[in-house]
């Protein structure tokens, strides 16, 4: 694996910056957009809930920057965080109903994720090593394989590493989010 160039060469670092914003800014034009006439929340719900479900297992298995995580979901997948949150964002693009938002959306977030991929594998090759090397060269980034890897820690989900990594604060935004939807679906007619 090559390393990775310096974090300030990389073309997404304003909108990293500003991911807050945007994200707020995104969800805007969504509560804009939907509307009961285009299609009932739960599907998208029904995804993001799968999606955040995921982003629980993986915080409460991830030691950022102390340690190679390789329980949890980290023995099938190297990025089970980034999954989980493409799932997150897919519920709320599927509750447009719109293949044109669906597309827009997946272009985005694989451009967005490759980007960030590259650059914290680059740290963490530097970080933790030979053993993320060999972790890499048997723990695909993408797609999960069907076994966990040989050396994973059988280790059980902790409740403190989910705080530390601040899912739960995630999970509470989620669900206000959607909730806001809800009322805006059901309480104001207006749209775009």
């Amino acid at each position: 694996m090559a390393a990775a160039p310096s974090p300030d060469h990389y073309w997404w670092k304003p909108f990293e910056k500003a991911r807050i914003l945007l994200g707020l800014a995104a969800f805007v034009l969504l509560a804009l957009y939907v509307n009961k006439e285009k299609g009932p929340l739960w599907p998208g719900m029904l995804i993001s809930g799968v999606g955040e479900a995921l982003q629980w297992w993986a915080a409460g298995h991830l030691r950022k920057n102390v340690a190679l995580s390789i329980s949890g979901p980290y023995a099938y997948v190297r990025n089970p965080m980034y999954l989980g949150r493409f799932l997150v964002g897919l519920g709320f693009a599927t509750t447009t109903c719109s293949p044109f938002v669906l597309i827009i959306y997946v272009v985005v977030f694989v451009a967005y994720a490759h980007a960030r991929v590259q650059r914290e594998e680059g740290r963490l090759q530097k970080l933790l090593g030979d053993p993320y090397l060999r972790y890499c060269e048997n723990v695909p980034r993408w797609r999960p394989r069907l076994m966990p890897w040989d050396l994973a820690e059988p280790r059980a989900i902790s409740w403190e590493l989910v705080q530390t990594n601040h899912q739960h604060r995630v999970t509470i935004a989620l669900v206000i989010a959607y909730l806001l939807l809800w009322v805006r679906m059901n309480y104001i007619s207006w749209h775009l």
